[in-house]
């Protein structure tokens, strides 16, 4: 029973890909039709158009970015959080300053 209806949906099938095929033009004609067209000169407007259009954009978004710039400064910034007590580690002081080379010290804590 199931190869015989198998069979049949397989015959609908190649029934609809017949009628489909004989209602749809050859592609080389199509094709040699595209090719031998006259090319519009709608489509280098539009591209001309759209270029416009994203450079007025970008000048813009160039303009409104550098006319009101809110200055930011983050040195004033001061945020306490409950683990800050893990920031705070021995020695900390050595990690905030640049190292001079060519000079040595010693510490009474390094020896």
């Amino acid at each position: 029973m199931i190869d015989r209806d198998e069979h049949d949906l397989r015959e609908r099938f190649a029934a609809l890909r017949r009628e489909e095929s004989a209602g749809a033009p050859e592609f080389r004609r199509m094709l040699a039709a595209a090719r031998t067209r006259p090319r519009s000169g709608r489509r280098d407007v539009g591209f001309l158009a759209a270029a416009v259009l994203v450079l007025i954009a970008f000048v813009a978004i160039l303009t409104v970015r550098h006319g009101h710039r809110t200055p930011v400064d983050l040195a004033g910034v001061r945020v306490n959080v409950p683990t800050d007590f893990l920031l705070q580690v021995p020695g900390a002081e050595l990690l905030r300053t640049v190292p001079r080379l060519g000079l040595m010290s010693f510490d009474r804590r390094t020896l």
